[in-house]
């Protein structure tokens, strides 16, 4: 017996010509939120080109596993992405993943992240360190130079090409940003326009395939095996056709992985936890009382439950990959909606984590949610702050294992509070990055 098929309702509100984009370009997660009204399954239009967004949490874990087979990595997001990550293991497609994700697999083994866990702190303390009580710090860049300093020296622990390393973590923001907007801007006319957010991206991306080719020729001409994640990288590329071009693809994309996402998980934290003081007296009351004042080592990470609650969710309400795109490759006949083969296909995380259904006052930052006693299987499986099935972000532990050792060094030592004016309103670009804050930083009181 044949399941009845429904036609994927049109969003009203398109222009001529250009489509969704005037309603999506003001404020994307918005639009994207309010998409939900329209059905599980619906059309947008991003210029004359339709796509299709799943607009509930059941049917996005059905794309990444039971019908996976009839969805790849593709779509807009993904073409330009491939820009900068090529065919990393964030933008390639299935066949080039089943081959290459066994291969990454042992840079992040649970036994390798023991060993990463000694230079979390030192990066963390040597920022940390270097502040003074009562001085006004930009929070943003604070938390980009430790995730920069852990991915880079996790990544090259070769002396020598550390520089190389921390000049494409700088380049980072001004890529991501040039890539959201050839994303949301279609056709090729855009990217040859001299305007400055052009201009910035094709300087960045020239330097950092410049830096990052010198140091991969260093690396692959000396016998050293450095012990770190480029070699690793290396040794599971060597076979590839174009070995250069497979290393550069894998570590540009550890690199966005590494140090922005971690980053402004971070920020958004700390600013969460200033305006939600019960939340930060009993997260500080877990942390110094299971660890006494010393920074957390890897056997810690499991005595800090209600840590990894906070960063759940934090993620939960503003996950860094806030959108996501795939590509149908046969069609696709859901109950729920149709959708062609060859068809755009987009989801929100940002919006399938606002499911009031699932998750009750969803705006709220409630990290009781996640404690064994209330968190249900339903909302473990609407969370997508790290995707889900075959393609789940490689680096999520890694990712945790940082924030983790972050926060309690951070609040072992540290209060923070707002200094000035505070706007909630994120950055939107290819990834969902807090706006600049500027906090207080005073020794804490306990310490």
């Amino acid at each position: 017996m044949e399941t009845s098929v429904s036609p994927s309702p049109i969003v009203p509100g398109a222009w001529p010509l250009l489509g969704h984009v005037p309603r999506l370009a003001p404020d994307p997660l918005a639009f994207f939120h309010h998409l939900r009204d329209h059905g599980p399954v619906v059309r947008i239009r991003l210029g004359n080109r339709p796509a299709y967004v799943v607009t509930r949490p059941h049917l996005v874990r059905r794309l990444h596993l039971a019908d996976q087979r009839l969805f790849d990595k593709g779509g807009p997001l993904i073409e330009k992405s491939r820009l900068f990550l090529g065919n990393g293991l964030a933008t390639c497609p299935a066949a080039d993943h089943a081959r290459q994700r066994p291969l990454m697999q042992p840079a992040f083994h649970s036994t390798q992240l023991s060993r990463y866990t000694g230079i979390m702190q030192e990066c963390v303390a040597e920022v940390t360190g270097s502040w003074q009580p009562g001085q006004v710090i930009s929070l943003n860049e604070e938390m980009h130079r430790i995730t920069a300093k852990v991915t880079s020296r996790t990544l090259i622990s070769a002396v020598e090409a550390r520089p190389a390393a921390a000049q494409i973590a700088r380049a980072l923001p001004e890529i991501l940003r040039g890539l959201y907007w050839r994303m949301v801007i279609p056709g090729s006319l855009f990217p040859r326009i001299p305007l400055p957010v052009n201009r910035r991206f094709d300087r960045q991306m020239r330097l950092t395939r410049h830096v990052l080719d010198q140091v991969v020729s260093h690396y692959r001409a000396t016998t050293s095996d450095y012990g770190d994640l480029l070699s690793m990288v290396i040794t599971a590329c060597e076979e590839e056709d174009d070995p250069q071009q497979a290393i550069y693809d894998q570590v540009v994309t550890i690199l966005m992985g590494g140090v922005e996402t971690t980053a402004a998980t971070l920020v958004w934290l700390l600013r969460l936890l200033d305006s939600h003081p019960h939340i930060r007296q009993e997260l500080l009351a877990e942390i110094t009382g299971t660890l006494g004042g010393r920074p957390p080592g890897h056997s810690d990470l499991h005595d800090l439950p209600y840590t990894q609650q906070v960063i759940t969710e934090t993620v939960r309400l503003y996950p860094a990959g806030w959108i996501v795109s795939r590509s149908t490759t046969a069609d696709v006949h859901w109950s729920e909606g149709h959708i062609p083969a060859g068809s755009d296909v987009f989801y929100s995380p940002y919006a399938l984590h606002r499911d009031p259904e699932l998750f009750p006052d969803p705006e709220a930052f409630v990290p009781d949610r996640w404690s064994p006693e209330q968190v249900t299987p339903a909302q473990r499986q609407a969370f997508f702050g790290f995707g889900a099935g075959r393609r789940k972000c490689i680096g999520d532990v890694f990712g945790i294992t940082e924030a983790t050792i972050a926060v309690a060094a951070v609040l072992s030592s540290w209060h923070l509070e707002h200094a000035g004016p505070v706007t909630d309103r994120p950055l939107i670009g290819t990834l969902l990055m807090a706006p600049p804050t500027r906090m207080r930083v005073q020794r804490a009181v306990h310490a």
